[in-house]
């Protein structure tokens, strides 16, 4: 996540955060399940994997249970956030397998580079004026080349279009049925108006192509969410 998004998450909200989320992002946990099966085929499951916006660890813990042999590292800028990943690796018994780094990926150590990487919901919170392009290019470079990289965002043409509109309101509805308050709901898209920034699918396959990476390849959709994986070009 980007140092204006460490802002966003302080110690009271890193502690909510896992359940809210599950809550509010339509198909949360089969996101996370997809995307360490496709982490795991795409890559062996073994070797080094850099996972971009640890957060509270649910990704990191994730991928280490899924494949054994696989070393995790997590970065993360947001150090209420990494506190709480952190104990959940340990409760786990995962500390041998996963580290985590309180930082950007331009500021990691000059690590032997990565045979894969994950990045979900992340890049949806940097503007696309250079922010986007230079958090790939910084994945990249921390890459094996053919290395996977799997990825989700928030993505579309923006709220002004119709269809894009509806389906903001299916999301909406979607929250109202998981009995999330409505004052909630609310403060939620207003965060998301504020700090999300979408792009389209041609956009997104644009950025990766400059950032040195292949054409993504979709796995995932639910409502305005998308995952896809794509590899470090060789």
């Amino acid at each position: 996540m980007s140092t204006d998004v460490k802002v966003l998450y302080d110690a009271e909200k890193a502690q909510a955060y896992d359940r809210r989320v599950r809550d509010a992002i339509p198909g949360y946990e089969a996101l996370h399940q997809l995307s360490c099966m496709v982490l795991a085929e795409s890559s062996g499951g073994h070797g080094r994997v850099l996972v971009v916006g640890a957060g509270t660890g649910v990704e990191c813990v994730a991928l280490a249970q899924a494949c054994p042999a696989l070393h995790v590292v997590g970065v993360d800028p947001a150090g209420d956030m990494l506190a709480h990943a952190e104990q959940k690796v340990a409760e786990m018994g995962l500390n041998a397998r996963v580290r985590l780094y309180p930082s950007k990926v331009s500021e990691l150590p000059k690590f032997e580079p990565f045979d894969a990487a994950t990045m979900l919901l992340v890049l949806h919170f940097l503007p696309d004026d250079g922010a986007k392009l230079g958090l790939l290019t910084d994945i990249a470079e921390h890459l094996k080349p053919g290395a996977p990289l799997v990825m989700a965002d928030l993505f579309g043409p923006g709220w002004g279009d119709p269809w894009q509109g509806k389906l903001r309101m299916f999301w909406e509805h979607l929250q109202q049925s998981a009995d999330i308050p409505a004052e909630d709901i609310e403060r939620g898209f207003r965060h998301v108006d504020r700090n999300i920034h979408p792009v389209t699918e041609d956009r997104l396959a644009d950025l990766l192509d400059q950032a040195g990476f292949e054409a993504p390849r979709p796995f995932f959709r639910a409502l305005c969410f998308g995952g896809w994986m794509t590899r470090r070009k060789a």
